[in-house]
């Protein structure tokens, strides 16, 4: 019986002996020592996978394409996943917790340094480096997303009209919609991808309404605490509400999000400068983890320590919700045309948001030659499939070279 005919494989009637301690752990290992999108889910395969043989490599591929479809940094939502598949809701969101944890007290701190030292000479001459770096690996997220998203001469057209509508100041929340729903006439007679065939049991659907209830009232628990935390600076709640809008509607990967973000706290609420938007780029490529985490960087920057913790909570909390709502009938809606077609023309604006992006802070990152060279001379390696991590490190040294 095929997972076609009766949905995704949920939890197992027999699943592997995994304990949530064993989840937890493997999940803060993984967050701890993972860079960049694509490398951290090939870690979670390796290890879920290959090392712990908690998952086939059928369902960890069935896992992957399904939260290749639903909004939020895919990685994390892989490590949702392949947890809710071990252990239910409650493993997903232990997974999820463990997974972020790290990077969120790295990210803490880096902020907290930044806003005390971001004025000391040589740490000005680093963020001055590091800004054109950033540059770099924005352009490089262009380059690599824009065949994917793209493919053909209609994803190019809706790249086009994105870009379009950009240049004309009209929101990134329109664009998103209108890409979105211009998708789907445009791209008529595309199919989705097919059936999943990794054979398994069917979810068992006894629960289904409980588990949806309690989805609900954790959703309506947080909207609760963020509205009541107005009372403690009246610009969490907003923090809150932007974040959750860079989560839902983010799909494709991390860098998606940071087009959104960008909008959002630079244009759309002045929050941050250009520059400041950067140096949290810079500090996320520093950090393990997704690079969404910059909506730490971005709370604290914003309401402090409780500014990050909002911020944080936000730009995951509705994905894994939507997540684990959806999760028992993954293989039904990744078949599904009408979704097929709106994440296409979502991915395409994405990229024509990524350009606009990249054009505006280039003329902030990019005042002279030396930051210019800066900046090719750290694409080049990351076209070479260099880690980012190794780039921002190089920038570094070269910074204090070229600036001091």
């Amino acid at each position: 019986m095929t997972d076609a005919a009766h949905g995704a494989q949920g939890p197992s009637p027999d699943p592997p002996a995994v304990s949530i301690r064993d989840l937890a752990f493997t999940l803060f290992m993984i967050g701890l020592t993972s860079y960049g999108g694509p490398a951290i889910v090939a870690q979670i395969r390796r290890v879920t996978v290959m090392k712990k043989g908690w998952l086939t490599e059928g369902e960890f591929e069935e896992s992957l394409a399904f939260c290749q479809t639903l909004p939020g940094p895919i990685a994390v939502q892989t490590a949702a996943h392949v947890a809710w598949r071990l252990r239910g809701p409650l493993g997903a969101l232990v997974a999820t917790a463990a997974y972020v944890f790290p990077a969120f007290l790295l990210m803490v701190g880096l902020s907290a340094a930044y806003m005390h030292l971001g004025q000391v000479p040589s740490v000005v001459a680093i963020l001055r480096g590091l800004r054109a770096v950033v540059v770099a690996i924005v352009a490089d997220s262009i380059l690599s997303m824009a065949k994917p998203a793209l493919k053909d001469g209609r994803g190019v057209l809706l790249g086009i009209a994105a870009a379009a509508a950009l240049i004309l100041h009209t929101g990134a929340l329109l664009v998103l919609l209108g890409s979105a729903l211009l998708a789907i006439p445009l791209l008529w007679g595309t199919a989705p991808p097919g059936p999943l065939q990794t054979q398994g049991p069917a979810v068992k659907t006894s629960g289904t309404w409980k588990g949806a209830a309690a989805i609900v009232l954790v959703a309506l628990i947080f909207a609760g605490v963020v509205v009541l935390s107005g009372l403690e600076n009246p610009l969490l709640p907003a923090v809150a509400v932007t974040m959750a809008k860079v989560d839902m509607l983010a799909f494709g990967g991390g860098y998606t999000a940071v087009a959104l973000m960008h909008d959002l706290v630079v244009t759309a609420n002045p929050w941050l400068t250009n520059q400041e938007f950067l140096d949290g780029l810079a500090l996320g490529q520093i950090t393990p983890g997704p690079v969404i985490l910059t909506a730490t960087f971005i709370g604290y920057k914003v309401a402090g320590l409780a500014g990050a913790l909002t911020a944080t909570a936000a730009v995951f909390l509705p994905s894994w919700l939507l997540l684990v709502l959806l999760a028992p009938q993954f293989a039904r809606i990744r078949g599904l045309v009408l979704v097929h077609r709106m994440v296409r023309g979502l991915l395409a604006a994405f990229v024509a948001m990524l350009a606009y992006v990249l054009w505006q802070v280039s003329l902030d990152a990019l005042t002279d030659r030396r930051s210019l060279f800066l900046a090719v001379a750290a694409l080049v390696p990351l076209r070479l499939k260099v880690a980012p991590l190794w780039v921002v490190a190089g920038g570094v040294l070269l910074s204090i070279l070229l600036f001091r």
